[in-house]
C-alpha cells in the first residue's frame, strides 16, 4: 500500500504538474442510468499527466450504483467545443468495462452508457460543483473517493478558506455500503498540514490494502505524505494518527 502511494508522488514530481490551485472543476451529479439511480462526480483538468498513452485524456471522475455503493473509477476527453464528454468506466485490471456518451450543460448530464450491444439512458442534475479556479471559500462539498475497502466506502467533505490557494479536504466520511449509513467520521481540521490534496487527481487521495487499513494523503514535507489510518477490530472503530508521515523521510 505505502509503496503504491510512493510511486504515485515520484510520479507528480518527474512530471513537474503544479498541484496547487487554479486549475481544476469538479462536478458533482445525482440521476438515473436507465432506472438505476447513481451518484456520479467528474474533475476537468487541464490536459492528463504521467502517462503518455493518455495524454488526451482531460477527465477524471468515479462514480457508483447507488444501491450498490462500489466506487467506481472514471477516465475520458470532454471536448469543449461541443460540450461533449465521452468518459469511461475502468473495471478489473485497469481496462475500459463501459462507455458514457454525454451532453454536458452546468446543470445536467444527458446521454448514454453503453456496454457492448447494452445501451441505456443517462440523465443526470447538478448537485454542487467545486471550483479552484478563484479565491471564494467555499464548504462542505462531498465528493465521492477512489477506490474503497470491502465492506466501507467514502465521502470527502471538502473546503477553502478565503483568499486561499487551495481546497482541502477537512473530514472523511466512512459509510457501511450494505446499509448506506455513515459508519465514522475522520476530522482533519486539527492536523497542521492539509490533507487530501497531494496527488491533484482529487479521486486518488486514498489508498487502500487488503485489509481495512488505509492511507489518506497529506501535504507534509517538500513533496507530500500520507496520514495512517487503522482499524481497531477491538474496538471496531477506525483510528486516525495524526502525526503525517512525510515522503523521503
Amino acid at each position: 500500500m505505502k509503496a503504491k502511494l510512493i510511486v504515485l508522488v515520484a510520479t507528480l514530481i518527474l512530471t513537474s504538474v503544479k498541484t496547487f490551485a487554479g486549475w481544476y472543476n469538479i462536478y458533482n451529479y445525482t440521476g438515473l442510468i436507465d432506472r438505476y439511480p447513481v451518484t456520479l462526480s467528474f474533475q476537468v483538468k487541464e490536459g492528463y499527466f504521467g502517462e503518455p498513452a493518455k495524454k488526451h485524456y482531460n477527465v477524471i471522475g468515479v462514480y457508483k450504483y447507488d444501491k450498490v455503493n462500489h466506487p467506481i473509477r472514471l477516465e475520458g476527453v470532454f471536448t469543449q467545443s461541443t460540450q461533449e464528454l465521452k468518459i469511461y468506466e475502468i473495471g478489473t485490471n485497469d481496462r475500459i468495462s463501459a462507455t458514457f456518451h454525454l451532453n454536458f450543460s452546468p446543470q445536467q448530464l444527458t446521454g448514454s452508457w453503453s456496454r457492448g450491444k447494452s445501451k441505456l439512458k443517462v440523465n443526470l442534475r447538478l448537485v454542487n460543483r467545486l471550483s479552484d479556479r478563484s479565491d471564494e471559500a467555499f464548504d462542505n462539498i462531498q465528493i465521492l473517493q477512489f477506490p474503497s475497502l470491502q465492506h466501507y466506502y467514502f465521502i470527502g467533505v471538502y473546503a477553502k478558506k478565503s483568499k486561499s490557494t487551495e481546497a482541502h479536504m477537512r473530514e472523511l466520511k466512512i459509510i457501511n455500503k450494505e446499509t448506506n449509513r455513515v459508519f465514522q467520521i475522520l476530522n482533519f481540521e486539527p492536523i497542521e498540514t492539509p490533507t487530501g490534496n497531494v496527488m491533484t487527481i482529487i479521486y486518488d487521495n486514498i489508498t487502500t490494502g487488503k485489509n481495512n487499513d488505509f492511507l489518506i494523503s497529506n501535504q507534509i514535507g517538500r513533496v507530500g505524505g500520507y496520514l495512517n489510518v487503522n482499524f481497531n477490530v477491538k474496538n471496531k472503530q477506525f483510528v486516525l494518527n495524526p502525526e503525517p508521515v512525510a515522503e523521503g523521510g
